[in-house]
């Protein structure tokens, strides 16, 4: 009996030592925020296999190729045939920072152009999908259901473009889209047909 408890114990200092040095001496992550082994930042919530925000981490495979959330990433936009034609337009946020006014409701026609409420910024939708998902070398949809809304979305501030890139309906926060006045936001998809 002796034996089997010095062998527990044996074992079990290691195991403390090391899990005591993790706990004192490793860096907290920000709250909402977890790491990938190569230490990209990746927003809390998103599944095991998402690809970093940003970027992979220098060297890692795929470091070419980016979230596809940042402007052109090289990666070709594959619209699949079950959802070609089933979304007509989507419909936008554009709020001023820092309140004063409530937010408005745009509704951009795929492939079209609308002024934002005051003229200030014109939006462009470029493809709605409505499961995004990233796979090989191509940003194409899972399937026609809503379970991960994203649109291509170009916007310009007077002449000057200021974004290029996707707006994610669940995941608001992670869009790039950076003004000192405006935020803009994916609400929805908008069905060719009503459901």
């Amino acid at each position: 009996m002796q034996r089997w408890v010095l062998l527990g114990l044996a074992m079990a200092i290691p195991l403390v030592a090391v899990a005591a040095f993790f706990f004192l001496f490793a860096p907290p992550e920000p709250p909402g925020v977890a790491t990938t082994p190569g230490g990209a930042a990746k927003p809390a919530g998103l599944p095991p296999d998402h690809p970093p925000i940003g970027g992979e981490a220098p060297g890692a495979q795929g470091a070419d190729r980016p979230h596809p959330q940042i402007g052109t990433t090289g990666r070709t936009v594959r619209v699949p045939d079950g959802v070609r034609g089933k979304w007509r337009a989507v419909r936008l946020q554009v709020e001023v920072k820092g309140g004063g006014s409530p937010p408005q409701t745009v509704t951009v026609n795929l492939g079209g152009e609308a002024a934002a409420p005051g003229g200030a910024l014109r939006l462009r939708a470029g493809e709605f999908l409505p499961a995004l998902q990233v796979k090989d070398n191509e940003i194409t949809s899972a399937s026609n259901e809503p379970s991960n809304p994203a649109a291509l979305v170009t916007i310009w501030d007077g002449d000057k473009q200021v974004f290029p890139g996707w707006l994610f309906g669940k995941f608001p926060d992670m869009q790039p889209f950076e003004h000192p006045v405006y935020r803009v936001t994916l609400l929805e998809g908008v069905p060719t047909k009503e459901r």
